[in-house]
């Protein structure tokens, strides 16, 4: 029986997307004719087919080329240029088993084919450096329907190799390393993009997790998270613009605010802040100065009415009435039920209206009650009683007039004095955290153990 030998059968890209190569296989034959010589300068027919499983097991691919041997009788073919008979040669799954090439020969270059063998296909250059050189050990590359999955239980690096790492995947490069995720051809598309992380990837009743995902039709990224209905975190726009739902600002981040903002510790402000509705403040104020400020009463369209406050070295309450004495130019003021419990230190001012009389104080505060006496009968009299709070966050946070600077050499407003902004306390005390955020040991993991 007549024969073909098989010299080399190389396979170049067909079953590694890491190696970069053509889609085809190197093949060579030498042909000999029935007397085994050799067939030189010659056109020989061929038909080329793969099979799977054994040389007698399914084609999976047909073609057929019309080399011409050399002055040796070696016939050189790429296996995947041929003429298509059935199959496809770039569909082939070279990881599902053996496979087999069979090559049938005519001679005179027809397609009576005379000459036939068949042998597996083993490793090729292109499998074996993406085995060994380019970073994948093992079978950990499988196929699942249109998936691609990797077991590798170490690091998948795309870009230069890393030693030392506990990151699952890499992105590197020296020059500016970049992973995009996004529309391919669709500028504006309403979906963009997403990036999961997900609790539970095989959760077949919702989405777990939080999820980045950007709407290019809108100009907006979002953070989105919750179980089994996710909904809105935050939205960051284009032109720089971003709305958070709640966000606490503090150390005890394991624990989720009770408001739209909570900020815990000590929090600088520079510029102007405005608080549409009421502030609430449990501890001091301290300030260049204040006032209220509110539509003109006389035009309110177009002007302000702004009041200073008053200001003590002490901290005082004021009370005041008018109030008129008898036939026997006596009256008694009744103060609030609480008056003592929250006040100490009274002082008193009295102001007769309407007509020429002494008034004094007949009787001081007691059982909270003050006795107004007047020289004639009858007399109109407009008191005022200044007291100093006696209530017990007053009793233990009394103001101190007259203080030592915690930065010396510093001002509250540098700009006043001729000075510049780096001597400002503001300026100093950020100065001072970022100084003890450096030196904070690193190591310390955070509450989640991370």
């Amino acid at each position: 029986m007549k024969k073909i030998y098989t010299i080399v059968a190389t396979v170049l890209l067909s079953i590694s997307v890491f190696a970069q190569a053509p889609e085809k296989m190197s093949y060579q034959a030498v042909v000999r004719d029935g007397s085994n010589n050799l067939v030189v300068s010659t056109v020989v027919g061929m038909q080329i087919s793969i099979l799977q499983g054994s040389s007698t097991g399914t084609a999976v691919y047909v073609e057929t080329q019309t080399p011409t041997t050399n002055a040796n009788g070696l016939a050189s073919l790429e296996i995947g240029s041929g003429t298509l008979v059935s199959g496809s040669f770039s569909t082939i799954d070279w990881s599902t088993g053996n496979y087999y090439i069979k090559t049938e020969v005519d001679p005179t270059g027809g397609t009576a084919y005379t000459i036939t063998g068949a042998s597996q296909l083993l490793s090729v250059p292109y499998a074996m450096y993406a085995k060994s050189t380019a970073g994948v050990v093992g079978a950990q590359w499988t196929t699942n329907g249109n998936n691609i999955n990797n077991t590798n239980s170490g690091s998948v690096v795309v870009g230069s190799t890393l030693s030392n790492s506990n990151l699952k995947f890499y992105v590197t490069n020296n020059a500016s390393p970049k992973m995009g995720i996004g529309n391919n051809g669709g500028f504006n598309n309403v979906n963009s993009g997403e990036l999961h992380f997900a609790e539970d990837t095989n959760y077949s009743s919702g989405e777990c997790g939080i999820k980045f995902q950007h709407n290019g039709s809108l100009n907006n990224l979002y953070l989105i998270g919750g179980c089994s209905a996710p909904d809105t975190i935050a939205r960051f726009n284009r032109s720089g613009y971003s709305n958070m739902r709640q966000l606490r600002l503090g150390l005890n981040y394991n624990s989720n605010p009770t408001t739209q903002l909570s900020v815990d510790g000590n929090s600088d402000f520079t510029g102007n802040v405005t608080i549409t509705g009421d502030l609430n403040v449990t501890g001091n104020i301290a300030k260049g100065g204040g006032t209220f400020k509110i539509d003109h009463p006389l035009d309110p369209q177009n002007k302000y009415l702004v009041h200073s406050f008053v200001e003590s070295p002490e901290m005082m309450n004021i009370y005041s009435g008018n109030a008129k004495t008898d036939a026997n130019g006596y009256v008694t003021v009744i103060m609030p039920s609480y008056f003592e419990a929250a006040n100490k230190d009274f002082r008193y001012q009295l102001t007769t209206i309407g007509t020429f009389a002494q008034a004094i104080i007949k009787e001081k505060v007691s059982g909270n009650k003050f006795v107004i006496q007047t020289s004639t009968p009858n007399v109109e009299v407009s008191w005022q009683v200044t007291a100093v709070r006696a209530d017990k966050f007053a009793n233990e946070n009394r103001i101190v007039p007259e203080k030592e600077k915690e930065f010396k050499g510093t001002y509250l407003h540098p700009e006043l004095y001729g000075a510049g902004n780096e001597q400002s306390e503001t300026f100093a005390r950020n100065q001072q955290l970022i100084k003890e955020a450096i030196a904070k040991d690193n190591t310390i993991k955070n509450a989640d153990g991370q």
